[in-house]
């Protein structure tokens, strides 16, 4: 495949969706978690920027012991609303489509539904990550409802079982457990399609077994899909190693995965969360202002308070987008592979296991199928 310039013809780098392969076509549309699949599959296709995540803040009440995007002074670190609207007309007028609210957890933000309504206002689609516990009270749930109307919800729920929630995260285990399937609950209620509700697990050994095929399953029974992220070596994760899952542990997990939440398919995402469709179309803005690839990877490519989104896009859309991987992904086991059409591994744990963006996924020896 030859990587089209943007806004060119692509119709060389388009998946095989054709009737004849339905279970490409159950992964590539509902692994993008976008309701508008098409479109998202349309910008990789062109290597535009489909969404960017924007790291409104770094407070949050789920206390994850493995988070990312630790901060001293967390409580504190947003982006200031001036910011925010700054950027949103920004990647309005980059063509962008869809906006990530990202944390910690957006909603702890005093003005978050008011910048949401702009963005919406904007003509862009609100998906909000949250830890799922401000959901609880009902009237916060209505709001992300109505702001969110065309795109997704995740809440982040690891476990069911409350002795394993306490040894991953901070504070009364019980208390947010029944918190955030409240909140799942309330936006029900609301009106928000289960479709169109995400539940994110970040896998770790403890979770590992039954554990983690529970909580799948439970979500799976309500309609609602799981995004099955991996502990990275960043931020928190970086002090427990002995949280990483063996090989075998993560290929147990990813079948659970594919079998409750995508039956029929021939193919698997394979260890991402989200297939390279959503990746390769997304961009974030951290909290400093840092433009990367991924929330999950920190490390930044220009940064949107000394020079526009546009320009920063413009100097680094081969790395932000992976543009090499669209190629032969970068590896000739990945060319062969049958899961080839909608993975290219987590960008993420290639990075931090390798410093190399486009490198090897090294999960995804687990899971290779020719």
């Amino acid at each position: 495949m030859e990587c089209s310039q943007p806004g060119s013809p692509a119709s060389k780098q388009q998946p095989d969706l054709s009737p004849g392969r339905t279970g490409a076509g159950i992964v590539s549309a509902q692994g993008c978690f976008h309701p508008d699949h098409a479109g998202v599959i349309q910008y990789f296709a062109e290597n535009r920027v489909y969404s960017v995540q924007i790291e409104s803040c770094l407070s949050c009440s789920g206390g994850c012991r493995y988070c990312y995007a630790s901060a001293q002074d967390a409580s504190s670190a947003e982006i200031p609303a001036a910011g925010i609207r700054r950027i949103l007309h920004e990647v309005k007028a980059e063509g962008v489509r869809a906006i990530d609210w990202l944390g910690g957890d957006p909603l702890r933000r005093k003005d978050w539904y008011g910048l949401a309504r702009e963005a919406r206002d904007l003509g862009l689609i609100n998906n909000i990550w949250t830890s799922g516990i401000p959901l609880a009270d009902p009237a916060v749930a209505r709001q992300v409802t109505r702001v969110t109307f065309g795109g997704f919800v995740s809440v982040h729920l690891d476990s069911l079982d409350e002795g394993i929630y306490h040894l991953l995260h901070t504070g009364d285990a019980g208390t947010k457990i029944r918190a955030i399937l409240r909140g799942v609950e309330n936006l029900l209620a609301s009106g928000k399609p289960p479709g169109e509700i995400i539940n994110c697990i970040t896998f770790t050994r403890p979770l590992a077994g039954n554990d983690v095929e529970r909580t799948i399953r439970y979500f799976a029974g309500k309609g609602i899909k799981t995004c099955l992220t991996q502990i990275c070596r960043a931020g928190l994760g970086t002090d427990h190693p002995e949280w990483v899952p063996s090989g075998p542990q993560i290929r147990h997990a990813i079948g659970i995965r594919d079998r409750l939440d995508y039956p029929g398919s021939d193919i698997s995402m394979s260890t991402m969360d989200t297939n390279k469709f959503y990746c390769g179309g997304t961009v974030c803005i951290t909290v400093e202002g840092d433009v990367t690839p991924c929330s999950v990877i920190r490390r930044g490519f220009g940064n949107v308070n000394r020079i526009t989104f546009r320009e920063i896009i413009r100097r680094h859309r081969h790395e932000l987008l992976f543009l090499p991987l669209r190629k032969n992904n970068n590896a000739e086991r990945c060319s062969s592979c049958r899961n080839q059409p909608v993975c290219w591994g987590c960008r993420a744990t290639a990075y931090y296991t390798t410093g190399d963006l486009m490198a090897d996924d090294p999960n995804c020896r687990v899971r290779r199928r020719s």
